[in-house]
C-alpha cells in the first residue's frame, strides 16, 4: 500500500514538474505599437525611440503618403494603426468626423489652455507653431524695403512677383494665414485684401520647402513658412531674416490620435500619457528644436512670449475652416 501511494506521489511531482515547466516556457507576447506618422523622420523617431525606451514596448513606425484627404483617410483606415501622430487639428477634425477617431483624454489634458485642446479628446494637441515671413535680405536690401513684419507690407509694389507661399490646399502656414485674416477681420474685409495680395502675383508652391528654396536662391524675396522652420533657416543663413505677423497669425497646432479600431489601445493610451508628461515635454527642446512648443507649458512660457510678442491670434472655428477649406480657399483666389 505504502509503496502504490509512494509510486502516485511520484507521478503527481512530475506532473507538476511538467507543467510548472510548461508555464515558465511560455513566452508572453512582447508591447508593441503601431505608429502612423505626419511628422518628419527624424522627430518621428525621436518620438518612437524614447517612449520604446521608457516603457519598453517596441513602435512600428509607417508614414501617412501624400495625396487628398479621402486616399490619405483610406490609408489609414486599411492598416489599422493604433496611433496618429503629427496631424494637424483640421485634418483630426474631418477624421473625427468620418469616425476614423476614438476619443481618449490624456492625463495631462487639463494643463493645457482651452482653445489649444479638443475637449472631447477626439485628438491631443501636443505642440505649436506660428506663421512665419521668411525674407532674403539681400533683396530687400536691394529693394529699400525693410523685413515685412505684416500681411499688409506684403503689398508694397516692389514685392509684386516676389512672395511664394504653398498651395492653400496642402494647409499649414499659408492656409493658415488666409483664415486668420479672414476670420479676425471678416469676411468682405480678408477678401478685399485677398483682391490685392492676387494682383501681386504670389507663387504657390507643391510645399514650404520649396517656398523656403525660392527665397533662399534669390528667386523670391518673402515666403510664408512655419515660424520653426523660418528660425532654423535664419540660425543656419546669414541672408535670412525671420518675422512674425502681427496683424494675424494662428496656432499651428500639431498632435496625436488614437485610431478606431486600434489593435492595442492600452499601449495608445500609455503613448499619448508619455508624449503629455513632463519628461515627454522636453524631448523637442534636449534635441535642438527650441521653437515648437509643447501646448502643456504654453500659458507659462516666457521665452515664447518674447519672441512673437503681441500677435492677434483667433480662435479658430474648425467646423469652419476644416469643413468649407475648399470653397474659402476659390473665394480667396477669385477674389478681384
Amino acid at each position: 500500500m505504502k509503496k502504490r501511494l509512494l509510486c502516485l506521489l511520484n507521478i503527481f511531482i512530475v506532473v507538476m514538474a511538467v507543467l510548472i515547466a510548461g508555464c515558465g516556457g511560455r513566452e508572453e507576447k512582447p508591447k508593441e505599437l503601431a505608429l502612423c506618422s505626419s511628422m518628419s523622420k527624424n522627430r518621428t523617431e525621436l518620438f518612437a525611440n524614447a517612449y520604446s525606451k521608457a516603457s519598453g514596448t517596441k513602435v512600428r513606425i509607417s508614414y501617412l503618403p501624400g495625396g487628398t484627404l479621402q486616399e490619405r483617410q483610406g490609408f489609414l483606415r486599411k492598416h489599422k494603426f493604433d496611433v496618429w501622430l503629427g496631424g494637424t487639428s483640421e485634418e483630426y477634425f474631418l477624421a473625427d468626423e468620418q469616425n476614423i477617431l476614438q476619443p481618449y483624454v490624456a492625463k495631462d489634458s487639463y494643463k493645457v489652455p482651452a482653445e489649444l485642446r479638443n475637449r472631447t479628446g477626439q485628438w491631443t494637441s501636443l505642440y505649436l507653431s506660428y506663421i512665419a515671413l521668411l525674407s532674403n535680405k539681400n533683396n530687400l536690401h536691394s529693394y529699400g524695403l525693410y523685413a515685412p513684419e505684416s500681411w499688409d507690407e506684403l503689398l508694397d509694389p516692389q514685392l509684386k512677383d516676389e512672395v511664394a507661399m504653398a498651395d492653400f490646399n496642402l494647409g499649414g502656414a499659408s492656409f493658415g494665414m488666409l483664415t486668420s485674416i479672414w476670420q479676425l477681420r471678416g469676411k468682405a474685409s480678408a477678401l478685399a485684401y485677398a483682391a490685392k495680395l492676387n494682383k501681386q502675383n504670389p507663387v504657390y508652391t507643391s510645399g514650404f520647402g520649396e517656398a523656403v528654396d525660392m527665397v533662399y536662391i534669390g528667386k523670391k524675396t518673402v515666403a510664408v513658412v512655419p515660424l520653426d522652420y523660418a528660425l532654423l533657416m535664419e540660425m543656419r543663413h546669414s541672408h535670412l531674416f525671420a518675422t512674425v505677423p502681427k496683424d494675424a497669425n494662428r496656432n499651428m497646432l500639431t498632435g496625436v490620435a488614437i485610431m478606431q479600431g486600434a489593435p492595442n489601445v492600452q499601449e495608445a493610451q500609455r503613448f499619448i500619457d508619455y508624449l503629455m508628461s513632463d519628461e515627454g515635454a522636453k524631448l523637442l527642446p534636449e534635441n535642438g528644436y527650441h521653437y515648437m512648443w509643447h501646448v502643456k507649458n504654453y500659458p507659462n512660457n516666457v521665452g515664447r512670449r518674447e519672441l512673437i510678442g503681441n500677435v492677434q491670434v483667433p480662435v479658430d472655428d474648425l467646423g469652419w475652416t476644416s469643413t468649407y477649406k475648399n470653397e474659402i480657399i476659390r473665394q480667396w483666389l477669385e477674389a478681384k
